[in-house]
C-alpha cells in the first residue's frame, strides 16, 4: 500500500477516536446535567452534626469562599422516607427553620421570613439567595471537604435549580391533584346537602363586653347530625361554607360568620340582637339560635359638616376662575332621654333637621360614653389664576347649630365641632398689570345651646 494513503487513513483514525470521546463526554454531561437527584436523595448521603462553613468575601468585585474558624450545627427532620425540614444553627446560636419547597420533588428549603434557601448538593449545603435572572448569591457553603471557586460552585448550583425545576413539574401536578382531591373531600364531608340534622347551635366566637351600635361580633354555628357527628363553621375551625345555611336576624347584619350591630336604635327589636339559623338544605327547617342584650356602651360619631366648594378653573372653557363657597353645616335639634335598659343607664338621641323637622337618627348610648358632632362649614374653593386677574377665594360655609334638650342632656356626654370654614385663597394675576384675587371669608362659628 502507498505509504501516504496509509499515514492518511492512520490520521482519519485518530480524528474519528477524537469524535466519538468527545460525544461520548457530551453525552454523559447531558444526563448528568438531566437526570439531577432531588434534596431527599441528596440529604440522605448526609449525617446531622456540626459543619465546616466558607463563607463567601469580596474584593475588587471578586468573590471567594474563606473557611470560618468555628463550625455550624445543622440537623435534618424526616417524615417517613422525606426530608422536611432543615435546621440551621447560625454561629451555632441562632435557629433557623426552612421547609421544603415541593414535598415530592424537593429543590430546595425556604423560611417564610428569610431571603435566603437551602440545597443540598453532593454532600454540600448551600446557603444562599435565588433570582430567577441572575440565579444564585452563594453567602455560605457547610461541606466537609473543600470547595472549588465562586464561578464554578455558583456554575454548581445554578444548574442543578434549572434543571430541577423541569423534573418538578410532574410533583407539582401531582401535589395540584393530591389538594384538589382532599379539598372535594373536605368540601363532600362538611357540606349540609343530604345531611339529616339533629340540632343547630350558634356560638358567640367573639363578644365584645362593650356592645352597641355597630360593634362587630364573630359568631359560628355548629350542626349536629343525626349520627352523632358535629360540622362546624370556618370560624369554630370547621370547613362547613356560610352559604350552605339562611339566617334571620333581629338589630343589623350576619354576613360571614360576622354580626354588625345596627347604626340605628330604630332597627334594633326589645334592645338585643338575634340571630335564627338553619339549614337551606333541611325541609324540617330545624333553627338554631342566639340573643344577646345591648349595653349600648360604644362612642357614636355624627357627621354634618358642609362640603368644601371646588376651586376655580381658569383657561378652562364652561368655568369659572373664582373658588366656590363652602357649604354650610347642617343645623340640628337632639332631643335626650334618660332611660333604664338591660340595667344600665342609657341616653336616647332623637336627631332632627333644624329647618325641615326630619327625623336624621335615632340612637342610644351609654351615660359613660361620648357623643361627637361635627357640623363645621366647608372650606370656599380657591381661586386661579386667570388670562388677566386671578379668581377670587371662595367664602367658608357656616358651621351647623345644634340644640340640644330633654331629661338625659345633664347626664350627655358631647364632644362638638361647628367651626366656620376657612375662606378660599385668591389666584394670582396672569401679569403685574392685572390685579389678584380676593380671599374668601370665613364662615361663622356654630352655636351650641342646651
Amino acid at each position: 500500500m502507498n505509504p501516504y494513503v496509509c499515514v492518511k487513513i492512520q490520521q482519519m483514525m485518530r480524528l474519528m477516536k477524537t469524535y466519538i470521546a468527545s460525544a461520548l463526554f457530551l453525552c454523559l454531561s447531558f444526563l448528568q446535567g438531566s437526570a439531577q437527584e432531588n434534596q431527599n436523595t441528596e440529604l440522605s448521603k448526609l449525617s446531622a452534626g456540626d459543619f465546616p462553613v466558607y463563607k463567601v468575601t469580596e474584593n475588587g468585585g471578586k468573590f471567594k469562599f474563606e473557611a470560618a474558624s468555628k463550625p455550624w450545627p445543622i440537623s435534618f427532620k424526616k417524615e417517613g422516607e422525606s426530608f422536611a425540614e432543615v435546621i440551621v444553627n447560625r454561629s451555632g446560636i441562632i435557629e433557623e427553620k426552612y421547609q421544603v419547597d415541593l414535598p415530592g420533588y424537593p429543590a430546595y428549603y425556604m423560611n417564610p421570613a428569610l431571603e435566603t434557601v437551602v440545597t443540598a448538593i453532593d454532600k454540600k449545603i448551600y446557603y444562599y439567595t435565588w433570582s430567577i435572572k441572575t440565579g444564585a448569591t452563594i453567602r455560605y457553603i457547610f461541606s466537609e471537604s473543600k470547595v472549588g471557586s465562586y464561578a464554578d460552585e455558583k456554575n454548581t448550583l445554578d444548574t442543578y435549580r434549572n434543571s430541577i425545576k423541569e423534573l418538578q413539574a410532574t410533583a407539582r401536578s401531582k401535589r395540584i391533584e393530591n389538594n384538589n382531591a382532599a379539598a372535594e373531600k373536605i368540601a363532600e364531608e362538611n357540606t349540609l346537602k343530604g345531611k339529616k340534622i339533629k340540632a343547630i347551635r350558634v356560638i358567640p366566637v367573639s363578644k365584645p363586653d362593650d356592645l352597641g351600635l355597630l360593634t362587630l361580633l364573630g359568631i359560628g354555628v355548629e350542626f349536629e347530625l343525626d349520627n352523632g357527628k358535629v360540622l362546624k363553621t370556618k370560624n369554630l375551625g370547621g370547613f362547613t361554607p356560610y352559604t350552605d345555611f339562611e339566617s334571620e336576624v333581629n338589630g343589623g347584619d350576619f354576613e360571614g360568620g360576622d354580626f354588625k350591630v345596627a347604626d340605628d336604635s330604630r332597627k334594633i327589636q326589645n334592645d338585643k340582637i338575634e340571630i335564627s339559623v338553619w339549614s337551606k338544605y333541611d325541609e324540617k327547617k330545624i333553627k338554631g339560635k342566639y340573643s344577646c342584650p345591648l349595653n349600648y356602651k360604644k362612642d357614636i360619631y355624627y357627621n354634618y359638616q358642609g362640603a368644601g366648594g371646588p376651586g376655580g378653573r381658569g383657561y378652562t372653557a364652561g368655568y369659572n376662575v373664582n373658588g366656590t363657597n363652602g357649604s354650610d353645616g347642617k343645623s340640628i335639634n337632639i332631643v335626650v332621654t334618660s332611660m333604664q335598659i338591660n340595667g344600665e343607664q342609657i341616653n336616647k338621641l332623637v336627631v332632627t333637621e333644624a329647618y325641615s323637622g326630619r327625623t336624621l337618627s335615632e340612637v342610644k348610648i351609654h351615660v359613660n360614653n361620648t357623643v361627637n358632632i361635627n357640623t363645621s362649614g366647608g372650606s370656599g374653593g380657591n381661586g386661579s389664576e386667570g388670562s388677566g386677574n386671578g379668581g377670587n377665594g371662595g367664602n367658608g360655609g357656616n358651621g351647623g347649630a345644634i340644640s340640644l334638650t330633654g331629661n338625659g342632656v345633664s347626664t350627655l356626654k358631647v364632644s362638638v365641632s361647628s367651626q366656620g370654614g376657612k375662606g378660599g385663597v385668591g389666584g394670582k394675576a396672569k401679569t403685574q398689570s392685572f390685579l389678584n384675587g380676593n380671599n374668601g371669608s370665613s364662615g361663622k362659628n356654630g352655636i351650641l345651646s342646651k
